[in-house]
């Protein structure tokens, strides 16, 4: 019998998780500060939305302790990682800020809108919430870039499903 597998929503893993899992896309960590509050989320739903004014999209699930300070503050920033960047992926992926701080030990630095720019990201955008749209478990924030730059030369890090392992019951439950 096949082992069930589930979304850190804890929805039952579909077909349909499976085909969008082998669309190529990169991987980032969404920052931002609301008050004396730093957090960083990872995340591969972002995207150019248009081109004037420079706009991006991050979709960011509703139960995220980065989508009240989102929303909260108005800001937010797109680290984009490196190629061998997975396990700072996964730190700021695989906990909550709401129990951890995810920067007790990640250098950073800040720019105009004081989200967090991590130093040892590719590259970067700070940004300021243009909109937002509720999109069901989600709300897709719209940003304007406000500064964009590169923190060191590489590629950038792809999303592999198999980096990112998929949910058990036992891990689902804890």
């Amino acid at each position: 019998m096949e082992k069930k597998e589930f979304t850190r929503t804890g929805r039952e893993v579909t077909l349909a998780d499976r085909v969008m899992d082998r669309i190529v896309k990169g991987v980032a960590v969404i920052t931002t500060k609301s008050g004396e509050k730093v957090n960083g989320m990872a995340a591969t739903w972002f995207n150019r939305v248009a081109e004037l004014p420079f706009l991006v999209m991050v979709s960011v699930w509703k139960e995220n302790y980065s989508h009240d300070l989102i929303k909260n503050a108005g800001v937010f920033a797109i680290n984009i990682m490196a190629r061998g960047q997975v396990e700072t992926a996964r730190h700021f992926g695989r906990q909550s800020g709401r129990d951890v701080d995810k920067f007790s030990r990640i250098e950073y630095e800040t720019r105009k809108t004081g989200s967090p720019i991590l130093k040892d990201c590719l590259a970067f955008m700070d940004c300021r919430v243009y909109g937002s749209l509720e999109a069901g478990d989600h709300t897709i924030f719209v940003g304007e870039i406000l500064e964009s730059g590169f923190q060191k030369e590489g590629d950038p890090l792809i999303y592999d499903r198999l980096d990112y392992p998929y949910m058990t019951e036992e891990e689902l439950k804890r």
